[in-house]
């Protein structure tokens, strides 16, 4: 995947936010849970990026965006955020 290229990456942040509200913390929270599993991968991740062309490179990290954003909503509804 082009490094220059960051918009796939952008996409799983704002992903990783949809559960929570726009703040400075969550924000925070997003990039480091999506970074986390964008560099890890768990499974079916690791799968998602061998799509062909593109694809691949998209869904990788809109996958590590959902799972981002499951980690901020049992967060935010468990009341630790």
């Amino acid at each position: 995947d082009d490094q220059r290229i960051v918009i796939d990456e952008i996409a799983g942040v704002q992903v990783t936010m949809l559960p929570v509200a726009i703040t400075g913390l969550h924000l925070l929270l997003a990039f480091v849970l999506f970074r986390i599993f964008d560099i890890w991968k768990p499974f079916p991740l690791n799968r998602f990026q061998k799509f062909p062309g593109g694809w691949g490179v998209v869904a990788d990290d809109l996958g590590a965006g959902v799972y981002g954003g499951l980690v901020l909503f049992l967060l935010k509804l468990t009341g630790v955020l």
